[in-house]
């Protein structure tokens, strides 16, 4: 997905094309256009987007309430337009990278986009390498609960045991863990 992508939802035209102007001028694409939540739920859920542009004031739901439906869903990152400050009452959801007051700047506009996009990229490769190490753990355990059912049934040490293990999954090239959790589902169905 082009990090230009843009979609804008808002249910006022003329803030549509000043945006538009705004964001082509500086190489963005916006990609589509809807004037009510709903219309921009069926597009994020349609088509990939590089950022979205939500206006506070929708008709259906309101921005913020997009918002979190947009975080539970995890359809990318948004900037919410308002005409006054938002009370966000503490609950600010994480697609959330940017809130503008009207009347917004070109440089206000731009920077916070590139700030939104930035940012939101970390985060997904924070939450890549959460869920790496995630699995690693997972596969740890289970290596660990395998190896010490092979030392109790053949008397083994754990190096040996591990060393086990390891040639079994070369042999049938399968992950480790793969091979652990089939000794680990070999034993419980031992023991009914």
């Amino acid at each position: 997905m082009p990090e230009d992508y843009i979609l804008l939802v808002t249910n006022n035209t003329q803030k549509v094309n000043q945006l538009k102007k705004k964001l082509t001028s500086h190489g963005y694409q916006v990609v589509a256009v809807a004037n009510d939540a709903y219309s921009g739920l069926r597009i994020l859920r349609s088509q990939k987007v590089a950022l979205s542009i939500i206006d506070y004031e929708l008709p259906g739901l309101n921005g913020l309430q997009l918002a979190r439906i947009m975080d539970n869903e995890k359809l990318g990152p948004l900037i919410l337009i308002s005409n006054y400050q938002i009370d966000f009452r503490g609950n600010l959801p994480l697609s959330i990278f940017g809130v503008l007051i009207n009347p917004i700047t070109e440089y206000q506009l731009i920077n916070t986009i590139k700030l939104a996009i930035s940012q939101y990229n970390i985060q997904k490769k924070l939450e890549k390498e959460l869920d790496d190490l995630r699995e690693q753990l997972e596969a740890r355990k289970k290596i660990e609960k395998a190896k010490g059912i092979i030392m109790q049934k053949y008397k083994v040490t754990e190096d040996a045991a591990y060393k086990i293990i390891r040639q079994i999954s070369m042999e049938k090239r399968k992950p480790m863990k793969k091979i652990a959790e089939a000794i680990i589902l070999k034993e419980e169905g031992n023991k009914k």
